[in-house]
């Protein structure tokens, strides 16, 4: 039954039975009355996409993420796959607005954020990659749209959705991965690029897990940031001198093949594994020549898409969207590397 079949049977305008259905505007009790009554006898339900396609204008998706050519470029990865879901959508003209921020710092973070809600967009992508400060914000002055997580589950926050991997599942299969790859006890080491990031802390976490049954085995943890190429260069030599008893990396983000060129230019490869996050360029490379030997991939396209069409169903079809969307926990050698 549509609109117009409800109005004849009522007796009453479409204008009348568009009041009724959306609550505004005067209608007396009586006709009120009987409206609701067609519309529970026969079930009838509005359909949101016909009343969206009669917008004036489109829709705006406003995107949180890190700078596009940060972390050796893996939040493009991310950014072009978000723009190739809401072509998609071209019908409704699905446009994307870039707020990046410079991670870790707070001040940045603060002003793209501020940014993203004075846009005016209709939802938000939002990438929690700092974890206290993304709270802080998100208390303080809440989103008056729908948003959406991707990349990073956040605890203590509530999107419509959340499209990541479980990271600390991440984290302990890694470790589990990486006494296949080197049975014995050890050590290794743990290499995070930022301490703020619930995700890349959880997977070091489950990494460690993996271990806790064996005393034995001792699991360093190496804080190297990344956005300090030199001091990271430091470290990572500071620790290989220090300890050339580990026989084992565990690189938590992209930053695998940083972890790689250093053991090389070394020549402290040889007897070490090195297991590593996200196929981007530099570390697909290190996987097919042997500096790499494990990844593990969390679909940054696929996170794109996933995302964007939650916002779609809860902004243009009114729907409920999954509130949590896990992601597969992909194994890369470079047996399997397409």
């Amino acid at each position: 039954m549509t609109v117009t079949e409800i109005a004849k049977r009522a007796g009453v305008s479409i204008g009348t039975v568009d009041r009724v259905l959306h609550d505004r505007g005067r209608v007396s009790a009586e006709t009120r009355d009987k409206i609701r009554a067609i519309i529970e006898e026969e079930g009838y339900q509005p359909n949101p996409l016909a009343r969206h396609l009669k917008r004036n204008r489109g829709y705006r998706i406003g995107v949180l993420i890190p700078g596009l050519e940060a972390e050796s470029r893996y939040w493009r990865l991310m950014y072009d796959a978000v723009l190739r879901a809401s072509s998609g959508f071209s019908v409704f003209a699905f446009e994307t607005e870039l707020f990046a921020f410079v991670r870790p710092d707070p001040r940045s973070l603060d002003a793209a954020y501020q940014a993203m809600l004075a846009s005016d967009c209709d939802g938000y992508l939002i990438a929690p990659v700092m974890q206290e400060e993304t709270l802080v914000l998100l208390a303080e002055n809440p989103p008056a749209v729908p948003y959406c997580f991707f990349d990073s589950p956040l605890p203590g926050s509530k999107p419509v959705s959340t499209v990541a991997q479980d990271p600390f599942r991440g984290g302990f299969l890694a470790g589990r991965v990486m006494e296949l790859l080197s049975p014995g006890e050890g050590p290794f080491a743990v290499v995070r690029p930022f301490t703020e990031a619930f995700n890349l802390n959880e997977r070091a976490r489950g990494f460690t897990a993996w271990f806790s049954g064996n005393p034995r085995v001792e699991v360093i943890d190496l804080v190297c940031p990344e956005n300090h190429g030199e001091e990271m260069l430091a470290i990572l030599d500071g620790i290989f001198e220090r300890r050339p008893d580990i026989r084992g990396f565990f690189a938590v983000s992209s930053v695998g093949h940083v972890v790689a060129d250093r053991l090389a230019k070394r020549g402290m490869k040889e007897g070490r594994k090195l297991i590593g996050y996200d196929l981007v360029p530099e570390n697909v490379e290190c996987l097919r020549d042997g500096r790499i030997d494990c990844l593990i991939s969390q679909r940054p396209e696929e996170q794109g898409r996933i995302a964007v069409t939650q916002l779609y169903r809860n902004i243009v079809l009114e729907e409920q969207p999954e509130p949590e969307i896990a992601m597969p926990l992909d194994i890369f050698f470079k047996e399997n590397l397409v």
